[in-house]
């Protein structure tokens, strides 16, 4: 194995989890106003679509069916505490705001989301008058994050990655202005046996290595993911904890596949992170 750790350091990509169905069923409050049901089924509709599935209130939601955020929620949620407790926010890459306000609701401190898209930093400040809440909304590209000079206990980076022309430079700045977490939850080239690393004893005890790709971005020209041609790169596992490292972080949950090619985790700075980087058992 020394020459397994000398090759490819002693972290070794993780072992393949499954992605699991999740029973969405969130847990909903009602928002602490008087508003109707008909003017806010008039605030969903003044607005020709949304990607993010928030309640707001007397049944009324924001899309009729949830989305990968809340499947995402129900894996976070039991890693955070019960409360908070004034804890600071970062939600890069806010969209309507859903984690913000969630974030908000279990008692953190000073929360601000930023977006570099008009209409989500509309949607999310609609959002946000309805539940009454202090947030703060900036319109703001994922590369200017020093430009807010704070720092943050954590940082939500959700649905970021592959849209970044340099990842690594990105990451660099949260680290920077990161206390404690950065929860991540990205695009990801799936870990196929096709590209994990087979390390075996040979027939006479020496290391055989029968495969090796790990730890690799594909770059995307034009609009070849999603036909969306605001995608740069599409990592593996193994390549966002090594930029996740190389940008200051040392400690990792276990990576969970929302599907076979979405992948989050969450990267800290110390063993006694406000997050529960393991399971409770």
């Amino acid at each position: 194995m020394r020459l397994f750790n000398k090759l490819f350091g002693e972290r070794s990509a993780p072992p393949l989890i499954e992605a699991a169905p999740v029973a969405i069923d969130e847990a909903t409050i009602e928002p602490p106003h008087t508003t109707s049901r008909e003017s806010l089924m008039a605030l969903v509709e003044s607005f020709p679509y949304w990607y993010q599935h928030i309640y707001l209130g007397q049944g009324v939601y924001t899309l009729s069916t949830p989305r990968l955020h809340n499947r995402l929620w129900q894996f976070l949620e039991p890693m955070l505490p019960a409360d908070l407790a004034g804890a600071s926010v970062l939600d890069v890459g806010t969209n309507a705001g859903y984690f913000c306000i969630k974030t908000k609701l279990k008692g953190a401190g000073k929360v601000i989301g930023v977006d570099n898209t008009d209409v989500f930093l509309q949607q999310a400040e609609a959002c946000r008058a309805v539940w009454g809440l202090d947030i703060e909304y900036r319109q703001l590209d994922a590369d200017r994050l020093l430009q807010l000079e704070r720092s943050f206990d954590i940082v939500i980076f959700t649905g970021i990655l592959y849209h970044l022309k340099n990842p690594l430079g990105v990451l660099e700045q949260v680290a920077e202005m990161c206390n404690d977490a950065i929860i991540v939850e990205t695009e990801v080239i799936p870990p196929t046996r096709e590209n994990i690393v087979h390390v075996r004893l040979g027939p006479r005890g020496q290391v055989a290595i029968t495969a090796c790709r790990q730890g690799f971005m594909k770059f995307i020209e034009k609009d070849e993911l999603n036909e969306d041609g605001s995608n740069w790169w599409v990592p593996d596992t193994a390549c966002v904890l090594g930029m996740l490292r190389t940008a200051g972080f040392t400690h990792f949950s276990q990576p969970r596949y929302l599907e076979e090619t979405r992948m989050m985790l969450v990267a800290a700075k110390r063993p006694q992170s406000l997050l529960k980087l393991t399971p409770s058992s």
